[in-house]
């Protein structure tokens, strides 16, 4: 069964799907800011660049619930993230735009069994991007600044679309309902580019 847990393993995520959808490299602020702060609590340490990969938001079933938090960055976030409150590990994470159709994951920050072999489609938010080194992203993977350039956003829709899966009632439960099942979620109150937590 496909499973996606913390470091300490108190935590875990259940799949009825564990076929991941899709992938890309972020550079935006927020996925390091979140990743920095949970490595700031005692989290794993983040890559430079994150990779990040979408299931479908379907949970068969959840251990370790008491253990697991949802936090936001700050009051206008839009990315909600659940971490286990003993080892940091972000373990799911949610935005409008997926809809409670899939949630993302980053592979760095906590452990699962699934086949983490797939290839990002496109590296984005670029522009947020602090380091000089790229070389982990290929030619062939679509370099996007922002979102702004129609032409980049037309081709990233074509290279996405074949990719995203259609909507499906969950047979368990949504990433958005557990979300709500864990008691509220936590607002930082991070200031962008801050590091010092």
């Amino acid at each position: 069964m496909s499973v996606i847990k913390c470091n300490c393993k108190r935590c875990k995520i259940y799949l009825n799907d564990s076929k991941i959808y899709y992938s890309v490299y972020c550079g935006c602020e927020d996925c390091r800011q979140a990743a920095e702060w949970g490595h700031y609590k005692g989290g794993p340490i983040p890559e430079k660049l994150q990779k990040l990969i979408y299931v479908r938001s379907d949970i068969k079933k959840i251990e370790g619930k008491k253990y697991m938090h949802a936090y936001q960055l700050r009051d206008d976030a839009r990315s909600t993230r659940i971490y286990c409150t003993k080892c940091y590990s972000i373990i799911g994470i949610d935005h409008p735009n997926y809809k409670d159709n899939v949630f993302m994951l980053i592979p760095q920050l906590c452990k699962t069994n699934l086949d983490l072999s797939i290839k990002p489609t496109a590296a984005i938010f670029m522009k947020d991007y602090p380091h000089q080194d790229i070389s982990m992203i290929d030619d062939d993977v679509l370099f996007m600044k922002d979102f702004k350039d129609e032409g980049i956003v037309k081709k990233f829709d074509t290279l996405m679309s074949p990719l995203r899966p259609e909507y499906k009632k969950p047979k368990g439960i949504s990433f958005i309902q557990l979300i709500e099942d864990v008691e509220g979620v936590t607002i930082l109150n991070l200031h962008q580019g801050q590091k010092d937590f």
